[in-house]
């Protein structure tokens, strides 16, 4: 008896409110002295450490942490081709992740508006929890896509309900391409970058407005009619 084998993609996908904020940021000093330069980003970073201690312990921020001091020195030339005195510059990669976005928005503002300190930019993030609460959600969504869409296709050839003869992640299937036509099948990813904001005029802190977090799911699956 003849049969009919119908191949197709699912996918689904949620759309979920951040839930962390963490902010990357640069500590460092330049100048011609690299002694100096070296205690006054040691010394910047050392404040920022205090701070960061400070915002773990109220609960606004959920970790942070601060990297290693690294040095470079370069001779610059100037506009007539000159070379000038060596130039040293001195700094520390920080991230800190808040809960409390509040809190991100004016302690960002207040570090951008600080003498050493660069914001370089704040990525949006889900909590672990809520990232293993809604995978099993998503998958399972992308199966029942796949399963509808293959239902139609066997309705409009006049076939049987199909029956599932396999699921897999895409590129896992025999003859399935792991880029189908009409959709990237990367997953999406359960982050959402945003570059940071400089300090807003007067002092005050720069209402953030973070972008939702797309949690995706695709899944390739043969059918039997």
């Amino acid at each position: 008896m003849a049969f009919m084998i119908i191949t197709v993609k699912g996918t689904f996908t949620l759309s979920l409110p951040a839930e962390r904020g963490t902010v990357r940021l640069t500590s460092g000093a330049e100048g011609d002295d690299r002694a100096v330069v070296t205690r006054a980003a040691t010394g910047t970073t050392e404040e920022l450490r205090y701070q960061l201690v400070d915002l773990e312990e109220s609960g606004a921020a959920t970790w942070y942490s601060v990297g290693a001091q690294t040095t470079q020195a370069w001779r610059p030339y100037n506009s007539e081709g000159i070379v000038m005195p060596i130039r040293y510059r001195t700094s520390s990669a920080i991230e800190v992740k808040f809960a409390d976005f509040s809190a991100l928005s004016r302690w960002g503002t207040r570090w951008a508006e600080t003498r050493g300190l660069s914001v370089d930019e704040v990525e949006w993030t889900l909590t672990e929890k809520t990232r293993d609460r809604v995978a099993d959600e998503v998958l399972t969504g992308a199966v029942r896509d796949a399963t509808h869409r293959a239902e139609v296709l066997a309705k409009a050839a006049g076939q049987q309900t199909p029956r599932a003869l396999a699921v897999a992640d895409p590129g896992l299937l025999n003859d399935v391409s792991a880029v189908a036509p009409g959709g990237d099948l990367e997953p999406a990813g359960y982050r959402a970058r945003a570059m940071a904001a400089t300090g807003a005029p007067g002092g005050e802190s720069v209402k953030l407005s973070p972008a939702d977090i797309a949690v995706s799911a695709t899944v390739h699956a043969r059918f039997q009619v």
